[in-house]
């Protein structure tokens, strides 16, 4: 069998590093739409800016809130794993500060309604700061 870990099927960088973004989405037990967060904070994709991540980071944050306020909302939070073990994870990332605390949010916060706003707020300000 192929090791499918071992590249990637487009421009990002998954297969470069120890943890890939498959390796959070299991042992934090997310859902569908904190997947796809958390793929869009890790990687860097030679095709696309970051502007342009946290521009749909702040969008999907947005979706998720409407689907709280309206009551949609089925899934359960992120299944709460020991900071020493994220720290491992992140280890070989190079995140940015603000990029860290997006995914402290989202991976950390139990009011999901506040995580989504201040990754909303983070991303307010590093889209200001990219587009100056």
């Amino acid at each position: 069998m192929e090791n499918v870990r071992s590249y990637n099927v487009g421009a990002s960088d998954y297969s470069k590093h120890k943890y890939q973004s498959w390796d959070f989405w299991l042992t934090f037990v997310l859902n569908p739409f904190d997947a796809d967060l958390c793929k869009r904070i890790l990687r860097t994709k030679a095709t696309d800016t970051r502007l342009l991540d946290y521009q749909k980071i702040k969008h999907i944050c947005g979706e998720r809130l409407r689907q709280l306020e309206e009551g949609l909302d089925k899934w359960v939070s992120p299944k709460y794993v020991e900071k020493s073990r994220f720290e491992e994870m992140i280890l070989d990332y190079s995140l940015l500060e603000e990029d860290k605390q997006l995914l402290e949010n989202l991976l950390y916060l139990q009011d999901r309604k506040e995580a989504y706003k201040n990754m909303q707020n983070i991303c307010d300000k590093r889209i200001a700061y990219l587009s100056s």
